[in-house]
């Protein structure tokens, strides 16, 4: 092909997908095409409309935690992937693989390696999952979103934090956004790119406490749950906002003043960069914990308010919304914090980095 390809494995969620956009955007405006290896269910499907990109699709399953039969069956599927994966870069040619964590990206790291096409990766958690441990063998570097979420210090490894979309850099700053002392917040939850079942059963109960002069909600409920969600509030006279989807989360950020979501790395590092305060609430059944190990990284540099999915939870989630409207001084603290966690600068790192890989790899 006469265009030059880079390879990019992402697939899955949004935490895997929209990193792994944002720097496929990049080499795109440097001239490249992109060979998107993805899954037929993964989020990348529907997000995904730009000529330069080509997706292509593999089998990919999860092993950890499955049954004898289970895991059985997901070794056969890998090699029925790393097929496809030589095929796929027999046929386009890539000059450089570019792995966002997930299974997907493991068979075509492999193939990669063996063909001698420069592999590189990005770990968005704090503690990198399973697939980017054994990609890690393979590739020439690693970025990563935390520091020592490797569990080691390496010339390999490069923390440079989580590559955030343009539409996030131009959004109302902390500054701006806290200067008033009045007694109202604007809430957006969130609970990821799936929604968040617990989220949605247990929120409008939390926020019955309150008075709706008081605040106003905003609250993603994840598809199909709308009307559920709605009918909830309405129990308790809540009128809020709520969406299935946002195409346009940009957008609901700027209007909020308080953000109630996941522990997601990339819902906190879109977080980080425009400065808003936010309640963490991990999701206790992700893998390795590292949603909890994620916010406890903010909670223990004051940039979050960790407050965890059990028994207690209705009766800790009152207790900080009354001490915030009695503090509404600590949410611009909490938004200062936040953007000073991570590293400046993340994309044009990355990039220097990967052109300079494929600048030798052609020499």
């Amino acid at each position: 092909m006469s265009k030059k390809i880079i390879a990019i494995m992402a697939s899955g969620t949004g935490g895997h997908v929209y990193p792994a956009l944002t720097i496929a955007d990049e080499f795109i405006k440097k001239g490249f095409h992109i060979l998107w290896i993805g899954t037929e269910n993964g989020i990348e499907n529907r997000v995904i409309n730009n000529k330069a990109i080509i997706i292509e699709k593999i089998d990919s399953v999860g092993i950890r935690g499955k049954s004898y039969f289970g895991k059985l069956l997901g070794f056969l599927i890998f090699f029925k992937s790393l097929y496809k994966s030589y095929f796929l870069y027999k046929k386009y040619r890539p000059v450089l693989s570019f792995g966002f964590g997930g299974y997907v990206s493991v068979a075509s790291s492999i193939i990669s390696f063996f063909l001698r096409v420069p592999v590189v990766l990005h770990e968005q958690n704090s503690i990198a999952g399973t697939s980017n441990k054994i990609n890690y063998y393979f590739a020439k570097y690693a970025f990563e979103t935390f520091p020592l979420s490797f569990g080691k210090s390496s010339n390999k490894i490069k923390h440079v934090g989580n590559p955030v979309r343009d539409n996030f850099n131009n959004i109302e700053s902390p500054e701006k956004k806290y200067l008033s002392d009045k007694s109202y917040l604007n809430i957006l939850i969130m609970g990821g790119s799936q929604g968040s079942k617990f989220f949605n059963e247990s929120l409008p109960f939390s926020f019955s406490y309150f008075d709706n002069k008081n605040i106003a909600i905003k609250h993603i409920s994840g598809l199909n749950n709308k009307a559920i969600v709605e009918k909830k509030y309405n129990k308790y006279n809540l009128k809020p906002e709520v969406y299935e989807y946002s195409e346009n989360i940009d957008k609901l950020l700027e209007w909020s003043s308080l953000v109630v979501c996941r522990a997601g790395s990339t819902s906190i590092s879109e977080l980080a960069t425009i400065g808003r305060a936010t309640i963490l609430i991990p999701f206790p059944y992700a893998t390795d914990q590292h949603q909890l190990h994620n916010a406890l990284f903010l909670a223990n540099n004051s940039a979050t308010i960790l407050i965890q999915q059990n028994d207690l939870f209705v009766e800790n989630f009152v207790n900080t919304l009354n001490i915030i409207f009695n503090d509404q001084k600590r949410l611009y603290t909490l938004s200062k914090n936040i953007q000073d966690i991570f590293p400046k600068d993340t994309i044009p790192k990355i990039m220097n980095t990967s052109m300079d890989i494929i600048t030798s790899a052609n020499e």
